[in-house]
């Protein structure tokens, strides 16, 4: 008797937990995936400590870009840099602040240009005036770097399952550019 009580106990807890399970799941389909709504907790280390990582590696190379992306479900920084001889690439977990990797090739870098990180925004700035631009949404990627004469941020955007990739002068904040999926 007992254990056929007990049997139905375990039964209806779980179907409790399946039907919890599944509410979850609705409600975060009818906004967005619940790896948008965490990615700022997901994202632990600063820019400014990954690129600390960067120069500590490879002490004499300029940064020509920074991405800020989601790999293999985790947020990852990846910096690139150069000298006149040498391009450099190092990835880093952006929770852990571990690095992943680092490589380096031999390159001839004439015409690259360093970005100025003093005087760019920051990425928060940017991810401000980029979720304006698509009201209701949340930012999943950034990337600084180079974009002619121009420092910009690209920063994208999503809501309601559709990316838009917002162009940010990193310099003036001025935005350039929304292109919507």
């Amino acid at each position: 008797m007992k254990t056929i009580n007990l049997k139905k106990i375990a039964f209806a807890g779980a179907a409790l937990i399946g039907l919890g399970t599944a509410a979850i799941t609705t409600v975060n389909q009818n906004t967005e995936p619940t790896t948008v709504q965490a990615a700022s907790s997901k994202i632990r280390v600063s820019q400014s400590t990954a690129v600390k990582k960067f120069r500590a590696r490879y002490p004499s190379a300029k940064i020509d870009s920074i991405n800020l992306e989601k790999e293999r479900g985790r947020y990852v920084y990846e910096i690139e840099g150069f000298t006149s001889t040498r391009e450099y690439d190092i990835k880093i977990n952006a929770s852990t602040g571990k690095m992943i990797s680092a490589h380096s090739e031999a390159e001839r870098n004439h015409n690259k240009k360093a970005l100025n990180l003093s005087k760019t925004i920051s990425r928060s700035t940017a991810t401000k005036i980029a979720q304006k631009q698509v009201p209701g949404s949340k930012a999943i990627e950034w990337s600084l770097e180079r974009d002619g004469s121009r420092t910009v941020w690209e920063v994208t955007v999503s809501k309601n399952g559709k990316k838009s990739e917002v162009k940010i002068n990193a310099l003036t904040k001025k935005v350039i550019s929304v292109e919507r999926d």
